[in-house]
């Protein structure tokens, strides 16, 4: 299975029998997905950072100055394949290996779920979000490392795109028709009810849309709920739509909505990563984009 929960004690043992995941014997390649200053404070040692900002296209020219800061346009970038080659080489990033990814569980919104999802997209062939996150790791006294990593040798991974798991605005825009195909947004039911956040450039919600909130993903210590639990609570038409895409502000929520719903049923659900925000804008400007 390409994408998997990895138990901290797992992670754990091999950071304890390898002094790091950077070194040979490590079974792993871990990633970092919290913002900068809190990798800085610490982090698992050895553990690279990638922020999923950093892998966005930029906002329309004309969008106002906010949808231009980091975190408000999610829409990964295309036709980067080269450039992202080399960042993920100057990362350190093992083609060969395992990546796990960890953030601060439901306090980072997704983050985790839009690292390893975009490592998914990228071709990686086994990825794995740490279950319980940041938070879990501290509680379970597992080592730490503060500041910047170390230098590293430079990696090899090669990007072969996994299209079945994006959608683009044109692809959702083209083929919304009837109940088809099912909109699953993972936002709190504010923003479904369009209550929330002014800056977006229409609020509200995707026609065929239903809400699942990416909040119902988590248990009260930070870790992921149950398969049993999930399939107790997901709703009926997600498990039987024949056709689904999920979405959020900015494709972050539904990213790790969509690698859960798959490691407990197989299924891959496909991410719109504009999410409202590319699709407010389209709306807005009675524009299409490929």
């Amino acid at each position: 299975m390409p994408i998997a929960l990895l138990e901290i004690e797992n992670l754990l043992a091999d950071v304890v029998t390898s002094n790091s995941v950077t070194s040979n014997s490590s079974k792993f390649v871990v990633i970092d997905a919290r913002p900068e200053p809190e990798y800085l404070r610490s982090h698992i040692p050895g553990a690279v950072r990638i922020s999923w900002e950093d892998w966005c296209e930029c906002a329309p020219s004309a969008a106002p100055p906010i949808l231009h800061e980091p975190g408000y346009w999610g829409k990964l970038a295309n036709s980067q394949e080269r450039l992202f080659e080399k960042k993920l080489s100057d990362a350190g990033i093992k083609q060969h290996l395992p990546i796990v990814v960890y953030a601060d569980s439901a306090n980072s919104k997704g983050r985790e779920g839009r690292v390893a999802w975009m490592f998914l997209y990228f071709g990686a062939s086994e990825v794995y979000m740490l279950n319980g996150g940041w938070n879990a790791w501290v509680n379970a006294n597992g080592p730490v490392q503060l500041g910047k990593r170390a230098p590293c040798l430079p990696g090899d991974f090669r990007i072969t795109l996994d299209e079945e798991r994006r959608v683009s605005h044109a692809q959702v825009f083209n083929n919304l028709s009837g109940q088809s195909p099912l909109m699953i947004d993972t936002r709190t039911a504010a923003e479904f009810n369009g209550d929330c956040y002014d800056y977006q450039p229409v609020k509200g919600r995707l026609p065929n849309a239903i809400l699942f909130p990416f909040t119902s993903l988590f248990l009260p210590d930070g870790s992921f709920i149950t398969k049993e639990l999930y399939l107790e609570i997901v709703p009926s038409d997600i498990l039987t739509a024949t056709e689904k895409i999920s979405y959020c502000e900015v494709g972050v929520r539904a990213s790790t909505f969509s690698l859960l719903h798959e490691i407990y049923t197989g299924e891959i659900i496909p991410v719109y990563d504009g999410s409202i925000m590319e699709w407010g804008w389209q709306l807005e400007n009675k524009t299409q984009t490929k």
